[in-house]
This record gives C-alpha cells, structure tokens and sequence, in this order.
C-alpha cells in the first residue's frame, strides 16, 4: 500500500484528490513493472484497466495493413495511457502499447473506476483535460505536416525533448531511438536520418545521437516563424527565456 501512495502522490493527475481518495484508488489498484520490450496491450484486445505510467516510457502504435507501425504517440512518467477508454464505453482497446524504457505501471480496474468515478468529482475534469491536450497538439501536429519540412518538423520535435525532459541544449542524448522517433514524426527512417545532417544550418548540430543547440535565433527563426502557435508555445517561451540558451546563441 505504501509503494501505491506514494507512487500516486508523485503523479499530476491525482494532485486534486483528498488523502482518503487517494487512498481509496490505491487500494482498488496495483503497481506493475514492466520490462523493456513488453506489451502493456494489443490493439483489440480487452480494456481491463485504466492505466497510469509511473515510471519509464510507452510507445503506443498501430499497425498498417502492410505490416508497418504507425506511433500515435510516446508516453512518459505522470501520463495517462488510456484515458479516452475510460470516458468512452469502449471494451477493446484502439492501439497497441510497448514498453520503451523499464515501467512502472499504475493500473485500476476499469470497470471499478466508471462505476466510482462520480465520487472521483475532480478526477473526470483531469481526464477531460488530458485528452484535450493531446487533441490540440494533434491539431498543430497536422497543421506541421501541411506547413512545414520535414527539417523543419524535425528541429521542432527536438526543442520539445529538450524542454520535455529539462536537458541542457548545449548537449544531450536523444532519450529514444532514431527508429521510434521517425515513427514518431510519420517519416521513414531514412528520410529522418538525411534530415537530422540539414539541421547544422538551422542550429542544432546532431553527431550520432547527440545532440547540440548551437544558435537559438537561427532554430527560432527556422521553426517558429512558420508556427501558428509560436506566441502561446511554451516550448518556444521556455527555450527563449533559457539562460544558457542565449549564452549558446552568442557563441
């Protein structure tokens, strides 16, 4: 019980709940370790819980008719996984899920939490919350396909692992593979591998998978000029207001 509390006290999504709420969902839930390379689920299968990821990192995906993966998006620690499934009386599940990175998986009963979740009252808005989130970012997401380059689609994702992850954009490592990041951005891996040596010129230098800020004028001219979005982006707000990042720029 004790390794339930505190892992639910760490996650955003229960920081409305009071004590005895909280005490109540860990008691009607468990913890799983998951190890790398796993499936959490499969596309189709039956929806047995409501899933919360603790620790690690998720891919969730679906697969085309010919056989290739499709990755609709890739979780991290504090993330829901299947929040839509517990608003929407589904029995299956509409994508697949694998484990990136070793997991710890907090998972509920589902049928449990729909009949409970009125007496959860400030549960259902963080949920709706969520999932609004997401739809917004798919929106942009879609909005970036049709209005930008694939370099340019690039530089974008890699501002956003830096702020994600609170890395240093002097360097760091990508936190993913090449392969899942690609997926990821909808392009084939070779397209992505070809784009990553263009970036020099927009100012991010990327050596295997290293990966260096070297201006912050030229990333921002490059990517958030053509954004819609650029004046209420916090990627783009947290990386203008970096310190180190206007250091790495006047260099």
């Amino acid at each position: 019980m004790n390794a339930h509390l505190n892992a639910m006290r760490t996650l955003p999504l229960f920081g409305d709940l009071s004590p005895q709420q909280v005490e109540l969902l860990a008691a009607h839930s468990h913890l799983r370790k998951c190890d790398r390379g796993t499936y959490l689920f499969l596309h189709g299968e039956p929806v047995r819980s409501f899933k919360v990821l603790c620790r690690g990192t998720i891919q969730l995906f679906r697969e085309t008719p010919d056989g290739r993966e499709s990755t609709i998006d890739i979780l991290i620690a504090g993330d829901c996984v299947n929040a839509e499934e517990v608003l929407e009386p589904r029995d299956t599940h509409l994508s697949s899920a694998r484990i990136v990175d070793d997991a710890l998986v907090l998972e509920v009963p589902i049928r449990w939490l729909r009949e409970n979740l009125d007496d959860f009252h400030r549960l259902a808005p963080r949920l709706l919350q969520g999932l609004a989130e997401r739809l917004n970012e798919a929106r942009l997401e879609a909005e970036h396909q049709s209005t930008m380059s694939a370099t340019q689609m690039v530089a974008c994702y890699l501002q956003g692992l830096c702020v994600l992850y609170d890395f240093d954009p002097k360097g760091f490592d990508l936190p993913y593979s090449k392969t899942l990041i690609a997926s990821r951005l909808r392009m084939e891996l070779a397209t992505f591998s070809r784009t990553l040596h263009k970036l020099k010129d927009a100012g991010i230098l990327v050596v295997g998978n290293r990966v260096s800020f070297t201006s912050l004028n030229k990333v921002s001219h490059f990517v958030c000029d053509t954004c819609s979005i650029a004046g209420d982006c916090p990627t783009h707000t947290a990386l203008s207001q970096a310190e180190c990042f206007r250091d790495v720029s006047r260099k």
